[in-house]
């Protein structure tokens, strides 16, 4: 499994600017043909180049797992069209928080959610995502998108994070729950890191250590 440095638009926080599961990766618009490329090679699968909202912050807007993709209510209409081309599953979640990657941590196996959700949203991420849906925050924060990244391998979370929350973590992701940080000590997992069962970008930032805690997170050759 393949883990590489690298940033977007000369930023590190790769994982603010895109998104990954097992099926798709979605860069935003107007990133490089190299990029695609690297993305493509390193997480082994199609990369779609597309804004969310008419935005480059694809991370902070998409979620999912090989079941679905969520997107927000204020993805354009061209931007739907160009996400179903794929033939992915694109679910629209009408929900007033709207930046669904950091609300929702999610993989193949369960997903964690901010508790602020109605219950009907978690009924319909339920429905969607097909996995069991669990209300749960990282240290006491309801933002449990923005603090932990997931494969179906692992979980990379912030330190700040309780056992107890660990344990229902890794009980509802059916996955090993690890603290660690990326880009020179910044505690947002997210912010920093796109992963799926294939393969891991970070940003160009990271060091050597946390490197080492990444891949044991997400058991990487």
């Amino acid at each position: 499994m393949p883990v590489i440095l690298s940033d977007i638009f000369g930023d590190p926080n790769v994982g603010i600017f895109s998104f990954a599961n097992d099926k798709i990766a979605i860069l935003p618009a107007g990133i490089s043909h190299k990029k695609i490329s690297s993305f493509h090679d390193t997480l082994g699968v199609e990369p779609c180049s597309v804004g969310i909202a008419e935005s480059r912050l694809v991370g902070i807007y998409v979620t999912g797992n090989s079941n679905a993709v969520l997107v927000p209510y204020i993805t354009t209409k061209d931007e739907l069209k160009q996400l179903r081309s794929t033939g992915t599953h694109i679910e629209i979640i009408r929900e007033k928080r709207t930046a669904l990657g950091n609300i929702i941590l999610c993989n193949d196996n369960g997903a964690i959610v901010d508790p602020r959700l109605k219950h009907n949203t978690i009924r319909e991420l339920e429905e969607t995502l097909v996995v069991p849906v669990r209300p749960s925050t990282i240290g006491g924060l309801p933002h449990v998108g923005a603090l932990a990244t997931a494969s179906n391998k692992g979980v990379l979370v912030n330190p700040i994070i309780t056992d107890n929350e660990s344990r229902t973590i890794s009980d509802v992701l059916g996955v090993p729950v690890s603290k660690g940080t990326i880009n020179s000590g910044v505690p947002y997992p997210k912010a920093g890191l796109v992963v799926n069962s294939r393969g891991a970008i970070v940003g160009s930032h990271t060091l050597g250590s946390e490197l080492i805690t990444l891949s044991n997170a997400f058991q990487t050759d």
